[in-house]
This record gives structure tokens, C-alpha cells and sequence, in this order.
């Protein structure tokens, strides 16, 4: 090798040597960005983790809800219709109620007619009785 090339490999290295150590500093930084990213997303990811989960409790709890209305809707519509049976059954009641009470009321009046008559036997019976001048006792 001559000097004049040991010379040109010399200004290469001494040329180099910055960019070599630019370089050097740059895969630092690299390595720094990439732990520093791989920490970050670590807990991105754990935090997304518990998102999921947290996501996940809540619509559980709204799918038990949705149930628990479901089973009150037809809990609901079950009554109605109880209800609608009881005013059907209320109403059928009613009706027979006032009949029986109509059956009642002519059956006092046959009773108090059949007292007014009975009554009146019984006083006729007693006016005869004390006009004859008869009497069972003697």
C-alpha cells in the first residue's frame, strides 16, 4: 500500500469516524425509542386488558338486565290478563249478586206478605174469640 492510499484511508476514517458515531448515537436513541415504545404499549395493552374486562362486567350486567325487563314485561302482560280475567269474573259476580238480591227482596216481601196474612188471622181469630164470649180456659 502505497501512501497515497493509506492517506485516502485515512481521510475515510477520519471522515467516517463522525458519521460512524452519529450512526452509533442514532441506534441508541433507536433502542431507547424502541424500550420506551415496548413499556408504553406493555401498559397500553394492559390497559385495553382491563378495558375489555371491565367492558366485558358491564354487559354482562346489561344482558342480566335485559332479562330481568323481559321477565317483567311478561310478568306484566300475565297480569293484565289475571286482571282482565278478575273484571270479567267481578262483573259476572255483580250480576249474580243483584239477582240474588232481587231474589231475596221477593222473598222478604212473600215472608212479610205471608206475615201480614198470618197476622191478620190471628187478630180476626182473637176478636171472634172475645166477642162470643167463648173461651178454651174454662
Amino acid at each position: 500500500m502505497d501512501v497515497m492510499q493509506f492517506s485516502l484511508w485515512a481521510v475515510v476514517v477520519v471522515c467516517s469516524a463522525p458519521i460512524l458515531i452519529q450512526i452509533a448515537r442514532m441506534i441508541g436513541s433507536l433502542i431507547e425509542l424502541i424500550r420506551t415504545t415496548s413499556c408504553s404499549l406493555r401498559d397500553f395493552a394492559n390497559e385495553v386488558v382491563q378495558t375489555v374486562k371491565t367492558t366485558n362486567r358491564i354487559l354482562s350486567t346489561v344482558d342480566e338486565m335485559v332479562v330481568g325487563i323481559k321477565e317483567l314485561v311478561s310478568s306484566l302482560k300475565e297480569l293484565g290478563a289475571g286482571a282482565k280475567k278478575l273484571g270479567g269474573t267481578l262483573k259476572e259476580s255483580s250480576q249474580y249478586v243483584a239477582k240474588l238480591l232481587g231474589q231475596t227482596t221477593g222473598l222478604i216481601a212473600l215472608i212479610k206478605s205471608t206475615i201480614g196474612i198470618f197476622t191478620k188471622g190471628v187478630i180476626k181469630k182473637g176478636e171472634h174469640d172475645s166477642k162470643g164470649g167463648h173461651n178454651d180456659k174454662e
